[in-house]
């Protein structure tokens, strides 16, 4: 159960686990920027890797996910891995910067809302996910095209 610092003052539940939520959103926001302060080119490919194989071998307690999470996951994978090996250069950086951060988040089991405390510990993960999700829309858009993925498979 979150303590009552963990909780959004302004809705009662945990704090950034309510997309209805401004308060809420503004927090799984927060969380986004501070994952997303150390993407570089660097270490692009390494979160690449990284989404890939969360999305195909999911730990334990990821397994309990809304598949959904798990395409989008794979989809955010591919399109960093793509942009760090050169071949899709099609997409501005700071998509780039936001998918990676946004991925990072939902990877870690330690977050706002600890994984581990299935199911509700996916919440702040949807809502950071969905953020990053609807910043970038079309880039993703562009990607499954170029890809020749249908983006109704990613929620697209």
């Amino acid at each position: 159960m979150a303590s009552m610092a963990d909780r959004c003052p302004a809705c009662g539940k945990p704090r950034g686990s309510n997309a209805g939520c401004l308060s809420c959103r503004d927090a799984a926001a927060r969380d986004l920027a501070r994952e997303a302060r150390d993407v570089t080119d660097d270490t692009l490919s390494e979160r690449s890797a990284a989404g890939q194989r969360f999305a195909e071998h999911p730990p334990w307690w990821a397994r309990l996910a809304p598949g959904t999470l798990l395409r989008k996951v794979g989809l955010a994978a591919d399109l960093i891995g793509d942009y760090a090996a050169g071949r899709y250069r099609a997409v501005p950086w700071r998509s780039i910067v936001f998918l990676a951060g946004a991925l990072a988040y939902v990877i870690s089991p330690l977050d706002l809302i600890p994984d581990l405390l299935v199911p509700i510990g996916w919440t702040d993960d949807l809502v950071v996910l969905a953020i990053a999700w609807s910043m970038v829309k079309r880039d993703l858009r562009d990607y499954c095209s170029w890809k020749g993925l249908p983006p109704a498979e990613f929620g697209l």
